[in-house]
């Protein structure tokens, strides 16, 4: 007895011997496979004169060419466009083209929450939406969410979970119920997990989205305000990307991938531009998750959405009306203005250096005598009435000048004491203006018989008026 059964264990134990050569050796295969496609990507690549490289990611490596195309996973309905026209905001304004900056990144502002990995699921649509999310979250309320994804992938009956899905359906969840954290329900990469959304708090929703045209200065103009989750044509080579500027011509119509529109750089690609999205392909894929993808290809754009959640917006512009050190009857006065979540609302400074003589009531009163001349830039807190409050910050400048133009003895007044002031000061050896910009009446940085000439055209003969053209 004893000696069948040592017979039988060196059978068994020769048995996973076996199956964990063989499974290396399989390993190896797939490996050495995933390399040589690498090799054959980079030749194309090198054959057309693109600009991007080729590499070993984990998705080359642990899936098969067909197994790779599931993770895509992004299916538009049928309706999707009639869907996403009924969001289009007749009142969005386009900013001017000029008005843009070349280059913009939200990830470089650290206001984009972490890459993440969709794993062996088709879930692209579901990761791109709750990406822009997070990050709406992050630039407009100040607070850094971990959602969940699987949430949706248990509990969006409009779905087809791992087998693929889309944004809209998605935002229709948040918006009627809500996002809760990803602790909550961790994600599985499975659509069978039960749906368990309602034993755990809220922490996020949205109060519509608004569509995006798929233009460039539409897209970059919503991106301004947060990262847009828009759709793209992804090709089998896309997923060997390893950084560079990402080119495809459109081979095709299909539309089959989702991700997070974050910025744009226009001197990307030699010059032609690119758009910088995050995927959610983990961030051994392209430049630690993130890739540069040229305009114009890929049809990168489409059901482009930008989410709108409850917050605080401040109306104040950013640059306010300037004020004097010398020129007040009484003192400077400013109110702070603000809309949406749940008013009263209070301010705070939060970064930088209010005017010296100047204070800033809770209310968001700004008030005060200046005492110094300066450019002042500082960063205001807004907070709602709400619980947990909804808070907002955005910078603002003031100019405290020194003076008035052409106002040679500082007494906020232009008469022909200013220009016997300056005179007396450029030909009798008199006292020079005390303000800094009194006896530059033509703004030219000087002071001389010009000024004075000029004061008196202005006073006698209708001339301009002293100080920069309005």
């Amino acid at each position: 007895m004893k000696t069948w059964w040592n017979q039988m264990k060196k059978s068994l134990i020769f048995l996973l011997f076996s199956l964990t050569i063989l499974a290396s050796a399989v390993d190896l295969l797939a490996y050495d496979g995933a390399e040589q496609e690498i090799i054959a990507i980079q030749k194309e690549i090198d054959e057309q004169g693109l600009n991007w490289k080729a590499v070993l990611t984990p998705n080359m490596t642990e899936y098969s060419p067909e197994e790779r195309r599931q993770l895509t996973g992004l299916k538009l309905p049928d309706n999707w466009k009639e869907i996403w026209e009924k969001h289009l905001d007749r009142n969005f304004v386009k900013l001017a083209a000029e008005d843009l900056p070349e280059s913009f990144n939200w990830a470089d502002s650290g206001k984009v929450t972490s890459v993440k990995n969709q794993g062996s699921c088709g879930s692209c649509w579901i990761f791109g939406a709750i990406g822009a999310l997070e990050a709406i979250y992050k630039i407009q309320r100040q607070v850094e969410l971990d959602l969940s994804e699987q949430q949706i992938l248990s509990c969006v009956s409009g779905g087809w979970g791992c087998d693929g899905g889309w944004m809209g359906d998605v935002y229709e969840h948040c918006q009627s119920y809500g996002s809760i954290l990803e602790t909550a329900m961790p994600y599985q990469a499975d659509d069978e997990v039960p749906c368990t959304e309602d034993l755990y708090p809220v922490y996020a929703n949205i109060t519509g989205w608004t569509g995006i045209s798929n233009d460039e200065v539409s897209l970059k103009t919503a991106i301004m305000t947060a990262p847009v989750c828009v759709a793209m044509t992804v090709y089998d080579n896309f997923q060997s990307y390893g950084g560079g500027c990402y080119a495809h011509a459109d081979e095709t119509e299909e539309i089959n991938h989702a991700v997070l529109l974050v910025g744009w750089d226009d001197n990307a690609c030699d010059g032609a531009g690119a758009w910088i999205l995050k995927n959610s392909w983990g961030t051994f894929w392209g430049d630690d998750g993130y890739g540069w993808v040229k305009y114009g290809t890929c049809n990168l754009g489409v059901a482009a959405a930008l989410l709108n959640i409850e917050a605080v917006h401040i109306l104040s512009p950013t640059f306010l009306p300037n004020a004097n050190k010398y020129c007040y009857d009484g003192e400077f006065s400013y109110q702070f203005e603000a809309e949406g979540a749940t008013p009263p609302y209070h301010w705070y400074k939060q970064v930088g250096t209010l005017p010296d003589g100047m204070v800033l009531e809770e209310s968001g009163l700004l008030h005060g005598i200046p005492t110094r001349a300066k450019n002042y830039v500082f960063a205001l807190r807004c907070e709602d009435s709400s619980t947990p409050t909804i808070k907002f910050l955005k910078y603002f400048m003031i100019t405290i000048a020194d003076g008035i133009y052409g106002d040679a003895d500082c007494n906020c007044n232009y008469n022909i004491l200013d220009a016997t002031s300056l005179i007396t000061y450029l030909y009798k050896q008199g006292q020079a203006p005390v303000c800094s910009l009194g006896g530059d009446a033509n703004v030219d940085e000087l002071t001389n018989i010009l000024d004075v000439t000029y004061l008196i055209n202005y006073l006698y003969r209708g001339g301009p008026a002293p100080g920069p053209e309005q």
